[in-house]
């Protein structure tokens, strides 16, 4: 029975510093390594279900925080091709621009992506604050 326990404290030890470890990746903006290394410790530590919780809410901000970098990325080119587009005049005489439909599709879709990338983000922000009165 104490060399069940001590394993399982020791796998708990091992996931926790995983667990840090994905913080620390998370912190410098290595999204896809932060994932990778909750992903490893919840498939290498089933039994370590504290650290597990944890890992959780640490997956789900690292994709909130990955979001929130991706709009404002994107939001910067956005606005950059909203102000290029305004700078374009379609015809009046009846004959098509090309360029002027093509920026105003490319501007259509840019617009769909950042309302994605904003619903996303809303998403997870919930998922957080359940998650976290989960814990509490």
């Amino acid at each position: 029975m104490t060399s069940c326990k001590s394993a399982e404290e020791a796998a708990d030890i091992v996931a926790a510093m995983q667990l840090d470890e994905a913080r620390v990746l998370m912190s410098q903006k290595q999204y896809a390594a932060a994932r990778d290394t909750i992903m490893s410790l919840r498939q290498q530590h089933p039994t370590a279900l504290e650290v597990r919780r944890a890992a959780i809410l640490t997956l789900d901000s690292v994709e909130l925080m990955e979001t929130r970098d991706s709009i404002a990325r994107y939001e910067k080119r956005l606005h950059a091709e909203q102000k290029a587009f305004e700078m374009m005049k379609p015809r009046l005489n009846g004959q098509t621009n090309e360029a002027y439909y093509a920026q105003q599709r490319l501007l259509f879709d840019m617009r769909q992506h950042f309302d994605e990338l904003c619903a996303k983000a809303k998403f997870y922000v919930r998922k957080l604050d359940i998650d976290a009165a989960g814990e509490n």
